[in-house]
């Protein structure tokens, strides 16, 4: 995700001259676009994943993106919820009480989550699915409404 930061300046450096020199300033300002986009998109993707999560008086302290420190109280967690996200890590996501998700924990990262869950006190409260998992749910759903 980091190195993404990198692209629209090695392509700015690569291709600013040979691009505005003839005249592509569409394509210019296509591709630096594309790339801010792309880094939106991976920042967004990872912003909820935790790094160094610990338990320490009554209190969930972790930090995302590896530079955000943050904490939460453990009555704001309301449970959690298992899921897959599209590269087939496992992960079980937080959520506080008005269903609005708090954290990521993927399991590939902490081998003592099970252990995590249970100090953290909170309950299984059902599967996230991603976006595009809820799009074939959605088509599912539909399927099976126009059956019955």
């Amino acid at each position: 995700m980091f190195a993404s930061f990198s692209l629209p300046i090695i392509f700015t450096e690569g291709a600013y001259e040979k691009m505005i020199s003839k005249g592509h300033y569409f394509w210019f300002a296509y591709f630096i676009l594309l790339f801010l986009s792309a880094i939106y998109i991976l920042i967004k993707k990872n912003y909820f994943e935790l790094v160094n999560a610990k338990i320490q008086n009554g209190k969930l302290i972790y930090k995302n993106l590896f530079i955000f420190k943050n904490e939460i109280r453990l009555n704001e967690i309301h449970g959690f919820k298992n899921g897959i996200d599209d590269d087939s890590n496992e992960y079980v996501s937080l959520y506080n009480y008005k269903n609005k998700k708090i954290a990521t924990l993927k399991i590939n990262i902490y081998s003592n989550l099970p252990e995590f869950l249970n100090a953290l006190e909170c309950k299984n409260i059902g599967i996230e699915l991603t976006i595009f998992q809820r799009i074939i749910q959605a088509f599912k759903n539909l399927i099976l409404n126009k059956k019955q």
